[in-house]
């Protein structure tokens, strides 16, 4: 076992243990506690079994190599709408939408994201929606491929080939207090 990463919770310095030969297995946020807190946006599939098909860097790419995989922060706005909205942020920036691509970058403006309504996406999963749009793909392979490294991710056209995605949340526990910690 080695150690892949020292957190901080709320003042705690903890070690997390990762074991080598296993990759990590991450719960999909049911419906009702998805897009809050610190997490990761995963992209699971939009037919089938809703397979879970990598997930998003830090500036926004979509990846299969979970070595890759950002985290992201959602602010939970209040606007006085029915649905919830919020921002996402990573270290490198505010998330947002341009044109039909998400991005996160130092520039970015914060998109006012929100929460697809099942039935059109996966049934007892948050989905990110923004506006009318939601489910997403990329001009390359669906989903890429490891030796293609991330790429960038839209709103589909459906001219894509391959397999759609939705994005989703994984929770990462700790929630917003999370904060990585310089290994010494």
């Amino acid at each position: 076992m080695r150690i892949s990463t020292v957190l901080s919770l709320a003042g705690l310095v903890t070690a997390a243990p990762v074991p080598e030969a296993e990759a990590p297995k991450f719960g999909i946020a049911p419906a009702g506690q998805g897009f809050f807190g610190a997490g990761q946006i995963r992209t699971l599939w939009n037919q089938g079994d809703h397979s879970n098909l990598g997930c998003l860097t830090n500036t926004g790419l979509w990846t299969t190599n979970e070595s890759q995989c950002g985290t992201f922060v959602s602010k939970e706005l209040t606007t006085g709408y029915s649905v919830k909205t919020f921002q996402l942020f990573t270290s490198a920036g505010p998330c947002s939408i341009y044109g039909a691509k998400f991005y996160c970058d130092k520039n970015a403006t914060p998109f006012l994201f929100g929460l697809w309504p099942w039935p059109n996406s996966i049934p007892g999963v948050d989905s990110l929606r923004a506006g009318q749009y939601g489910l997403m793909a990329t001009f390359g392979s669906n989903p890429p491929l490891k030796e293609e490294g991330p790429q960038e991710i839209h709103f589909v056209t459906y001219k894509e080939t391959g397999k759609y995605v939705w994005l989703t949340w994984a929770p990462l526990r700790g929630g917003p207090i999370l904060t990585p910690v310089p290994i010494e």
